[in-house]
């Protein structure tokens, strides 16, 4: 990650709302950790500009305002972590579309929940869902302003050997961060032995086949040679995998879920676990689509 980082660096789209604010602020404070640049990323959606003079005055003035807030954003990002880097980057394009071009070429994307124009009743808005079931880099989607703390763990949610790129990227960012890092495996025992009376064995056996299925995982990373100073926590829990990674986020600085999206570009991209951490998680939200 380092390394990469540094190279590319990250990505953060802002409208100027508050939860942009808030993923701005993140994003600043990781680039500042990693010692990467940092690109700010608006997009005005004018699309190829009109000939009609009041449609050309409404362009200029809109053209102005989005320069402004962009150059307001660097000057207060600058202030709070002198010696960054930082740039901004106007787009005509629509935002989802100018974020995932940005972060063709970043290590790490960052996105608030909702911006300018967002529905209160939704927790996720339409913007940050498009990058998330696109997105080619890992994407972090920052619930509110404030949630900047890297106090807690990371928490990683494990399938099976798949997410090895996920663990991969939760360690690293809790290297980084001077953190414990949680593998978490859910499993719900009724589910595979039925609800009929249950056989104390036949669940022992499935427990076991389950830590064993977590154990792969995390070993496939290979955890010990490429961040051997991050303690890992590998934790079965019964029930859910919506439900345990949304208990466990509300003492997590940062929740990293992996993105398997099917081959075809046509229909759902994100799963419901995916979904679900993506609205409900209390702490930000790393996305890691495969390689």
């Amino acid at each position: 990650m380092g390394d990469d980082a540094a190279v590319h660096g990250i990505v953060v789209g802002t409208d100027g709302s508050a939860d942009a604010d808030g993923a701005v602020d993140w994003a600043a404070a990781e680039a500042a950790r990693r010692r990467c640049p940092l690109q700010v990323v608006h997009a005005t959606g004018l699309g190829a500009g009109n000939a009609h003079p009041r449609l050309s005055e409404a362009r200029q003035l809109t053209v102005q305002t989005a320069r402004k807030m962009l150059d307001d954003t660097r000057d207060r990002v600058t202030a709070e972590h002198p010696g960054l880097q930082v740039d901004t980057v106007m787009s005509d394009d629509r935002p989802a579309a100018a974020v995932l071009a940005a972060a063709d070429s970043a290590s790490l994307a960052v996105l608030g929940t909702r911006g300018h124009g967002g529905f209160a009743g939704l927790l996720l808005g339409s913007v940050s869902l498009r990058v998330a079931a696109h997105v080619t880099c890992p994407l972090v989607v920052v619930r509110r302003k404030g949630t900047l703390g890297s106090t807690g763990d990371v928490v990683v949610a494990v399938q099976d050997r798949r997410d090895v790129e996920a663990i991969r990227f939760a360690a690293a960012t809790a290297r980084v961060w001077k953190a414990s890092l949680r593998a978490l495996h859910a499993w719900q025992p009724l589910d595979e032995v039925g609800r009929t009376v249950t056989q104390v064995d036949t669940v022992r056996e499935l427990r076991h086949e389950h830590l064993d299925l977590l154990t792969e995982a995390v070993d496939a990373a290979e955890l010990s040679s490429l961040s051997p100073d991050v303690c890992v926590d590998r934790l079965l829990v019964d029930g859910g995998a919506a439900a345990a990674l949304i208990d466990s986020s509300a003492d997590a600085s940062l929740l990293v879920v992996a993105a398997h999206r099917p081959r075809s570009p046509v229909g759902l991209r994100l799963g419901p676990v995916v979904h679900a951490a993506l609205h409900h998680a209390q702490c930000p939200v790393a996305l890691v689509p495969d390689r």
